[in-house]
């Protein structure tokens, strides 16, 4: 009798560890699946951020693969067709604007998401090629979809003599009927397109202001938000800074590959350079890559 007390002492001493372990493991796993649940159930949904999608030139012939300079318009309108089915709403700006204000003042919000009612997108052009007026506005008209461009006032269709390599840019008459439609509002891409680089805030500023005071002359009227589109997307933050101090900068743009959430500085609005070669899915699938790398960060 003794013998076999001693024998069930001894297996319940050696058997307690393996039931724990058993236990602990078993704990594990649920801990696992109860925070795959909640990773499942705090997926970025598009209502929790903006895409600023970046053009720049368009043709009517093909363009190679993976160019993020040019692209062919059938490309673009397959882009436009596939992000109104998707469900996405285009805005200007200066309506992106108006939302990140409204998110600064909102109290006690840490959380990168917006959570707004709608699937918001910003479509912006750079430079003001003369083929945004010719190809884009047409097709901005058909699918009533908003764009905002940003040009480079000294090179506008006025007495600018371009260079064998340049692509010819927008006359004042074409950017003043494209506003006045209600699709598209301009913005400053600079006077001379001259890269911040290692400059001092005094000369980036003349190119800039040269740049502001051509669109207060030749446009007939102006977007209630003062924005500044950087050449190749180059700047120092502490440009940016002076900028918005000393000329009222509401929102400044970046080549920065991101979108836009409550984390998002207006000094440094991320976009999303579109390549040619993409269609309209592919667009879609690089938006959700580009938040999801956002979202962890």
């Amino acid at each position: 009798m003794k013998k076999y007390i001693i024998m069930m002492i001894i297996i319940c001493f050696f058997a307690a560890p393996f039931t724990a372990f058993a236990e602990e493991n078993n704990n594990n796993d649920i801990q696992k699946k109860t925070l795959q649940q909640q990773t499942e159930k705090q997926s970025i949904a598009p209502e929790d951020y903006i895409p600023v999608l970046m053009y720049h030139h368009f043709k009517t012939e093909e363009v190679e693969s993976g160019n993020g300079a040019n692209i062919n318009i059938n490309e673009f309108e397959d882009h436009m067709k596939t992000l109104q089915q998707a469900g996405y709403t285009p805005i200007f700006l200066s309506e992106l604007y108006d939302i990140m204000q409204q998110v600064e003042k909102e109290n006690d919000i840490t959380m990168p998401e917006l959570h707004l009612d709608k699937k918001y997108i910003v479509i912006t052009i750079d430079d003001g090629y003369r083929s945004n007026y010719e190809l884009v506005y047409p097709l901005l008209q058909k699918y009533n979809m908003k764009a905002c461009i940003s040009v480079i006032t000294s090179r506008i269709h006025t007495g600018y003599i371009y260079s064998s390599k340049e692509i010819e840019k927008m006359s004042w008459e074409n950017l003043n009927e494209m506003q006045n439609s209600g699709l598209v509002e301009i913005y400053s891409h600079t006077y001379d397109h001259e890269p911040v680089g290692d400059r001092i805030y005094t000369d980036v500023r003349s190119s800039v202001e040269k740049g502001e005071e051509m669109l207060d002359k030749q446009l007939e009227y102006r977007s209630p938000v003062s924005v500044l589109t950087y050449p190749n997307g180059n700047y120092r933050k502490n440009i940016a800074l002076l900028m918005y101090i000393y000329m009222g900068y509401d929102l400044q743009l970046t080549t920065n590959s991101g979108v836009i959430n409550r984390n998002t500085s207006v000094l440094e609005i991320p976009r999303i350079t579109v390549n040619s070669g993409w269609t309209g899915e592919q667009l879609l699938q690089k938006i959700e890559q580009t938040a999801e790398k956002t979202f962890q960060q």
